[in-house]
């Protein structure tokens, strides 16, 4: 019973530390601008607002992301963090937290939604 228990544990460990598969829409997909009130509904509708709610202590917080967004990641824009984010969200762990956003909004959604929900993020 114990080993099982340990295996189990192990295995869910290992799971969350799994790198998310390529998101399957191209960020070139994905057109540059969206409708930023689409995407506050997205957020709430995706059940994004869930976990990513003011005062959650289960994921990042989200005010004030845009002024982050463009140096979290060296190279990368704040629309293409955001993207990455979004699409394939086991490519950047924010620290203190795990793998635990689920991988396949981009099988959910069209790639305007895509944008639409970008483009609300980029306004908080």
């Amino acid at each position: 019973m114990r080993i099982t228990v340990i295996a189990v544990t192990l295995m869910l460990i290992l799971s969350a530390c799994a790198t998310n598969p390529p998101s399957t829409i191209p960020l070139d997909g994905v057109p540059e601008t969206g409708d930023s009130a689409n995407g506050e509904a997205l957020f709430t509708t995706q059940i994004c607002i869930a976990c990513h709610i003011e005062g959650a202590t289960g994921a990042p917080q989200l005010a004030g992301l845009s002024e982050r967004a463009g140096s979290i990641v060296e190279g990368q824009s704040a629309r293409e963090y955001l993207f990455y984010s979004i699409t394939e969200p086991g490519q950047h762990i924010v620290e203190g937290f795990g793998n635990v956003m689920p991988n396949n909004y981009d099988e959910n959604m069209t790639s305007s939604e895509l944008a639409d929900l970008m483009e609300y993020l980029l306004g908080l």
